[in-house]
């Protein structure tokens, strides 16, 4: 991020603003930054602070963050504002994000507060190019406009038809350069609304969970959530990326497992993973199977293969060659019971590894030596 970036923080407690300045400077971001605590300290510095990204508590005694949300949305629509709470549920975070808050963050884990900055500031910075990029489309359509009017009155009715021949042209190609970048945003859109449906989808199932008691049935939901966040992971990348159709492989596990390792609380310090991997493109349509059953099996490492504060690693290797793919997913745990049939298996998580394993007509291997590694081979053309 560029320096100068200006932070308000919406926040009555003195010592969570400074958790959240300690928090961005620690990420080595440059930054000047003011603290207001009411609606009038507010909207007197959204007009002389002019912030690039506003940070804002659920409630506070004179103030609330959902008003603060609508008066942004009043004065610089174009801001993005995160909620920064340890109050804030999910039913509230889908009715925010709903409303148009850019994202939200809980106060006990502000590590995320940066990544949730920079993806916000770079929405904005995209939003705010395309629509220069369009101020100056039409201006410059306007000038050629004038120039052609010019010229057309200049010009002899001899020349008449060659000038409305270029001019066809000008618009045939102005219309297929428009189309096309149309075409890129619409895809951008796409995909960023997927994810942050899929995101609300989420969301409710976590909401949901909180009515379960049935610690089994808590579980399924967690994995579920896995699931949907493992395909939103996806859509996210590829609205990042300039390449709106394939993704990079290795640095979308990297992410997903990091993921993972946050959800299930897993201590770093006795079990760590490994990626290894050559740079490897994968369409979307084989890129979500692969995305589920990384996560279905890393999940499955996570939650058996070290019992009893048991240490070891999950290894991941990624290769593609001659347009053919491997995955193998390996750990160095306790293994599976040696009379498990992978083409016979009973769990939801292994029959939908096989399952996504048919729909890349592709194979599975189990290895139990020295613990368990599963070995999937499929076709990639251009991978």
């Amino acid at each position: 991020m560029a320096g100068n970036l200006k932070i308000l923080i919406l926040e009555d407690v003195e010592f969570d603003a400074e958790l959240i300045v300690h928090e961005i400077h620690r990420e080595g971001i440059d930054f000047i930054s003011r603290r207001v605590e009411t609606e009038e300290g507010y909207v007197n510095a959204l007009e002389d602070f002019s912030p690039d990204v506003v940070l804002v508590d659920h409630s506070l005694p004179q103030f609330d963050g959902v008003t603060a949300l609508e008066i942004l949305k009043e004065k610089t629509p174009d801001t993005p504002l995160i909620f920064v709470s340890g109050k804030i549920g999910d039913e509230f975070a889908v009715d925010v994000l709903k409303k148009g808050a850019t994202d939200y963050v809980f106060k006990n884990n502000l590590s995320k507060l940066v990544p949730a900055i920079e993806r916000a500031l770079k929405e904005r910075s995209e939003l705010l190019e395309r629509r220069k990029a369009e101020e100056e489309l039409k201006t410059a359509y306007n000038d050629m406009e004038v120039r052609i009017q010019n010229r057309t009155q200049e010009l002899s009715q001899i020349n008449q038809r060659l000038l409305e021949e270029i001019a066809e042209r000008k618009l045939v190609e102005e219309a297929l350069n428009k189309s096309i970048k149309e075409k890129d945003v619409l895809l951008k859109e796409i995909h960023h609304r997927v994810k942050n449906n899929l995101q609300i989808v989420s969301s409710l199932l976590s909401l949901q969970s909180q009515y379960v008691n049935e610690p089994g049935s808590v579980e399924l939901f967690k994995e579920s959530q896995s699931r949907i966040i493992s395909m939103a992971l996806i859509h996210e990348k590829l609205y990042q990326t300039g390449d709106l159709t394939r993704i990079n492989l290795s640095e979308y596990a990297n992410e997903l497992i990091g993921d993972l390792f946050r959800s299930y609380s897993v201590n770093t310090h006795l079990v760590k993973y490994q990626i290894e991997s050559n740079n490897i493109l994968l369409d979307i349509n084989t890129a979500i199977p692969c995305g589920l059953i990384i996560n279905e099996l890393v999940t499955n490492s996570i939650k058996h293969a070290f019992p009893d504060n048991r240490s070891g690693e999950i290894k991941i290797d990624i290769q593609c060659q001659d347009d053919n793919c491997i995955l193998k997913i390996a750990d160095n745990g306790v293994g599976f019971p040696d009379d498990l049939d992978i083409n016979d298996v009973k769990t939801l998580g292994l029959q939908l590894v096989t399952s996504l394993t048919k729909q890349l007509d592709g194979t599975i291997e189990l290895d139990r030596e020295g613990g368990t590694c599963f070995t999937i081979k499929f076709n990639e053309p251009g991978c």
